[in-house]
């Protein structure tokens, strides 16, 4: 099978999933889907739970990819922070209240697609230090390290799906934890200026003549 038509499985796959949800669904309902027959799909996909790790595969790559794409626009740390949370977690957690069978398709439900998302996660983290990094004058003497903060702020967005009521909890949150994690960081000291009418420190000492 093509490139193209393992596309259209792919996105076949994808909308039946989200509309009944793994369990729901059958290899008839995607072969059905993608307007190709049972025998055909079964050419490629040996069952379903490679259909459904193809789709997570799939899911993911793109995640990444839109983070990556909106980093390129954004300057400040905030924003930058914001924005991989926005595209990882704010987003998903808006489609899941829209059709609930999506947190299948977000979180590590199956055992057979946990190595996808713990990857996933590891590059989420990896692009999260990386920021930090760059955002501080000295990244190496961070304590906790820039990947130890990035650790803690992917667990405590896990934390928010479970506690956020709605979406707008939920980009609340997200948008604390940013503040948060901003506003530990170290920062270069600025050079402090003489207030107007006050001599500096090194000649208020001096004797008029």
């Amino acid at each position: 099978m093509g490139d193209e038509k393992r596309q259209r499985v792919r996105q076949a796959a994808l909308e039946v999933f989200l509309r009944f949800g793994y369990r729901k669904v059958n290899m008839d309902d995607i072969a059905r889907g993608a307007g190709i027959s049972r025998p055909a799909l079964y050419l490629v996909f040996p069952n379903k739970e490679a259909v459904f790790r193809e789709v997570v595969q799939a899911g993911l790559d793109e995640l990444l990819a839109k983070i990556e794409e909106g980093l390129a626009k954004r300057r400040s740390l905030p924003e930058q922070l914001a924005h991989v949370f926005q595209v990882s977690s704010v987003a998903s957690f808006e489609l899941v209240a829209r059709a609930p069978a999506a947190r299948e398709l977000m979180t590590a439900s199956f055992d057979f697609v946990r190595d996808l998302f713990d990857r996933y996660e590891q590059r989420q983290a990896e692009i999260l230090a990386r920021l930090i990094r760059a955002a501080v004058p000295r990244p190496d003497a961070l304590r906790p390290s820039a990947e130890a903060r990035a650790r803690v702020m992917i667990a405590a967005v896990h934390g928010f799906k479970a506690a956020a009521k709605d979406p707008q909890e939920m980009q609340a949150l997200v948008g604390d934890l940013v503040q948060l994690t901003v506003a530990a960081l170290p920062v270069a000291q600025r050079q402090r200026r003489p207030s107007p009418g006050r001599q500096p420190s090194a000649t208020r000492g001096e004797t008029k003549r």
